[in-house]
């Protein structure tokens, strides 16, 4: 007979499972189950991933590498564009101070347009004598001419004394002794030196800023006007002269008054018209489609939306004055489709130049340069000596 039913073994129930502590060690599989990681997972959940191995980040490191790379190269162009080719002009503040009439030429946007390049550059390389003339300038002034110039700036102050102003990557205080070495060595006649200027013939006064710029005059006193900087570095402006542009120019009041005084004469129309107009100031932009704009201001008691209308009738007078004459620049065109109109307070004259007219007018500009180049050089030196 069995024992009595309280001596057999209790089973545990099911609260009892769930609240048992797992074992120390992995329990031993019952006979006949399948192996424990080869259970199906509970649903909702995924089988636990592997460990991945970590990599090289390949793709961060090449970006990193070509950031410092491309950080390397701005660096550099920005040095070489601050040290050799960065240039903050100068010329113009060299301007007198009672010029009427300024012009400035922008020597990097000329050299890039094609009959500048077509007709002038080769004149710098056709000639053996002017090749070895430059070569001893540069030796000399240490100016590589005309790489080193970024402006030139011309003007005047009763249209009779002129001066020339080139500003650039020049060397100060050397070019006035070296072009007097220059002049030395080859034998110039007419040339002296006078204090700070190189006087060269009875109408060239050479002398250099302290800046570096180069100051041409047609008499001592416009260069002496010119060689120091004005005090105030903002002063040219009074000319309202554009600071964008190939070819930019300014005319005061003054430049119109001696124009209307000039022409009255012949042209009573356009003597009446100029003294119509303060001051004015324009620029020629250059490309495949040169363009020239220019601005008027009405004198005093004057409107802009009067002055217009007889602006452009004065436009369509001249168009037929030019015809009669050889269109050699392209003029003729330039006024067939010139428009002036009152923008504000101004009047704005604008119109497209045509580009063959350019070319025509470099080409014969450059055949001039050619022949006098060729004439000089027969005769000795640039001013009739014996090199």
């Amino acid at each position: 007979m069995p024992d009595t039913l309280i001596e057999e073994p209790i089973r545990p129930t099911v609260t009892d499972d769930l609240a048992a502590p797992a074992p120390e060690g992995d329990p031993a599989p019952a006979p006949g189950a399948a192996p424990a990681d080869a259970l199906p997972a509970p649903p909702g959940e995924g089988a636990p991933a592997a460990p991945q191995r970590p990599g090289r980040p390949r793709g961060a490191a090449c970006l990193v590498v070509a950031i410092a790379l491309a950080a390397l190269l701005a660096g550099a162009a920005l040095g070489v564009y601050l040290l050799f080719w960065r240039y903050v002009p100068t010329a113009r503040q060299h301007i007198p101070g009672d010029a009427n009439i300024v012009v400035r030429l922008e020597t990097a946007d000329l050299a890039l347009f094609g009959p500048v390049r077509r007709h002038f550059l080769p004149l710098l390389d056709d000639a053996p004598q002017t090749a070895s003339r430059k070569a001893r300038i540069e030796a000399a002034t240490g100016l590589d001419f005309p790489s080193d110039l970024r402006e030139i700036v011309v003007a005047s102050t009763d249209a009779a004394s002129w001066v020339a102003l080139a500003g650039g990557r020049i060397p100060k205080g050397r070019f006035v002794a070296g072009m007097e070495k220059v002049a030395r060595d080859e034998g110039w006649t007419g040339v002296r030196r006078e204090g700070e200027l190189l006087l060269v013939g009875p109408r060239a006064v050479l002398g250099q800023a302290d800046d570096g710029t180069l100051v041409l005059g047609t008499d001592v006193e416009i260069v002496k006007a010119a060689l120091p900087a004005s005090p105030d570095a903002d002063e040219w402006r009074r000319l309202d002269l554009p600071e964008q542009g190939a070819v930019t120019f300014a005319l005061t009041s003054a430049a119109w008054s001696g124009a209307a005084a000039a022409v009255s004469g012949v042209l009573p129309r356009a003597g009446a018209l100029f003294r119509r107009v303060d001051h004015a100031s324009g620029a020629l932009t250059l490309g495949a489609e040169p363009e020239l704009s220019m601005r008027l201001a009405p004198a005093a008691g004057e409107a802009a939306a009067a002055l217009a209308p007889d602006t452009q009738a004065f436009l369509g007078s001249l168009k037929l004055g030019l015809a009669l004459l050889p269109d050699v620049a392209g003029a003729g065109a330039a006024l067939e489709g010139a428009q002036a109109l009152a923008q504000g307070e101004l009047v704005e004259i604008r119109t497209k130049w045509p580009h063959e007219g350019l070319d025509r007018a470099c080409a014969e500009i450059a055949h001039r340069a050619r022949a006098a180049r060729d004439a000089l050089d027969a005769g000795g030196s640039a001013l009739g000596g014996a090199p």
